[in-house]
């Protein structure tokens, strides 16, 4: 494998991360992840640190948060049908 690989990562960038997730089924871009990571919203995946001023982020922990995100009901929870 060459080291470019995401295999070889330990640590993915938002961009990286867009394309892993998507790739298992949890269709999501750089710019809904920039947008939910804002510190305003403080609803994006957990960085595990930063390299300069990129978020680095763990696959593992971020296909978690996806997995928790998931909704069978995107309508809400306890609604009635009518």
């Amino acid at each position: 494998m060459s080291p470019s690989t995401s295999a070889d990562r330990e640590y993915m960038t938002r961009r990286q991360l867009a394309e892993f997730l998507t790739a298992r089924g949890f269709p999501i871009s750089k710019s809904t992840l920039d947008k939910l990571a804002m510190p305003s919203r403080d609803e994006g995946p957990p960085a595990v640190g930063f390299w300069a001023n990129r978020a680095l982020y763990d696959p593992a922990r971020a296909l978690s948060w996806a997995k928790a995100r998931f909704r069978t009901n995107w309508r809400g929870v306890g609604r009635d049908r009518r």
